[in-house]
């Protein structure tokens, strides 16, 4: 039995070592540079790995790091005949995943293998997305470099050090869980400016839909002011508008999914109701638009005082949310979410997620988040009558009432 689980250790780690050693044979043969290892070579430095790590088991550790200077010396060895063969540096990146593929091995020897099975895609995936990154980097400006420091900064600077724990009266101020929901919308943002900036100008609806993962409000206005210039397009810029409504449900479901599992199960079910809805209508909508080019001014990546609005308004949230449910009890906490629907849904929706883990039930949550997300749509719809193009604003507006009214109706039922 022990050699069957032995034999399977050494079967897995070959087989990650062959999706390693496939990609990089494939770049070889597809003339994007140069390599000392393939499709064979991988799979046994995985091989190696392994069977070092075995061995440092069963005879002594110092086999295993014998292993990894022998590994290190060949691929050093292998490095310089390459470059002195073609004249010219050319990289080290096979190089630098033929020593992480040994490692890979170690850890499936050591009962690892889910941590070695991500690296081993994740290695994989940056490898095969050489062309893209090269490319995204040299479209990259100086800004957007300064911001994506920043949010570095914010996300594994200045977290780690906040304190996990609650201040005050009813416990209503915690540092870190505020500053991780300004790290996880930062995210959002970041993500989707990113998505945004790399496609580019491919229509309307995908502007739309992109622009809706960083601030579905945002795109909503951007295409009313947009509408009153452009009004033969209604059609598109309605669409975009709409389409960015549903990245905001997948926003909401994968900020609920991240911070409490039980609210994400809870609201999955309204959400795709609407979801579905927004679909169909979208579908009808594509149908009788042309393909339009269009984008959306890019705004900077990251800003710090957005940020810290937002930390200040979640918190502001989280306080008023946790006094109300000691003297007004459930009703109360439906009252915040109906007018903070108005000024944003996220932060809303995180700190009652959040409140579901301790004070609240799953049930209030996904009341709240829905009756916010509800209130949220309606003043999207009112800005795109009041900003927006006559016909523009009439067809958001009237769909905006229509699904605001069928999640009503789920409210009471689901």
């Amino acid at each position: 039995m022990a050699e069957l689980v032995l034999i399977q250790r050494f079967l897995v780690a070959l087989a990650l070592g062959a999706l390693i050693g496939l990609e990089r044979e494939y770049a070889h043969y597809r003339g994007k540079g140069q390599s000392y290892a393939g499709i064979r070579t991988y799979p046994l430095i995985a091989l190696f790995g392994a069977l070092s790590a075995f061995l440092s088991d069963l005879i002594s550790p110092w086999i295993l790091l014998i292993g990894m200077i022998l590994v290190g010396g060949v691929i050093l060895i292998a490095y310089f005949t390459i470059n002195e063969r073609v004249h010219r540096y050319v990289g080290a990146t096979s190089e630098v995943a033929g020593f992480i593929t040994f490692f890979i091995g170690v850890l499936v020897h050591y009962e690892q293998v889910l941590l070695a099975t991500v690296l081993a895609i994740v290695m994989t995936l940056i490898l095969y997305a050489r062309s893209i990154l090269h490319n995204f980097a040299r479209r990259m400006e100086k800004k957007e470099l300064a911001d994506t420091l920043k949010f570095a900064v914010i996300a594994f600077v200045i977290l780690p050090f906040l304190p996990d724990e609650w201040f005050g009266p009813f416990q209503l101020f915690n540092p870190y869980v505020v500053w991780l929901m300004v790290v996880l919308i930062s995210g959002v943002s970041f993500a989707g400016y990113i998505a945004l900036k790399w496609f580019g100008e491919k229509g309307v609806s995908l502007a739309g839909f992109l622009g809706g993962l960083a601030s579905s409000t945002a795109t909503t206005l951007s295409f009313a002011e947009r509408s009153q210039k452009e009004k033969t397009i209604f059609r598109a810029l309605s669409l975009g508008v709409i389409l960015a409504n549903l990245a905001m449900f997948g926003r909401l479901l994968a900020l609920a999914f991240v911070v409490n599992g039980d609210v994400f199960w809870k609201i999955l079910p309204s959400i795709s109701i609407l979801g579905v809805i927004v679909v169909g209508f979208s579908y009808y909508l594509w149908k009788k638009t042309k393909k339009i080019k269009a984008k959306i001014r890019l705004a900077s990546p990251f800003t710090l005082w957005p940020a810290l609005k937002f930390a200040a308004l979640f918190a502001a949230i989280v306080a008023l949310t946790k006094i109300v449910n000691v003297y007004f009890s459930t009703r109360g906490i439906y009252l915040v979410s109906f007018f903070s629907g108005f000024v944003d849904i996220d932060p809303v929706a995180l700190s009652l997620a959040q409140l579901a883990k301790t004070t609240i039930s799953v049930d209030v949550a996904h009341d709240g988040i829905l009756i916010a997300m509800l209130t949220n749509i309606l003043a999207k719809g009112g800005i795109a009558y009041w900003f927006g193009g006559r016909e523009f604003g009439k067809l958001v507006l009237q769909f905006f009432l229509v699904l605001t009214l069928i999640g009503t109706v789920l409210l009471y039922f689901l």
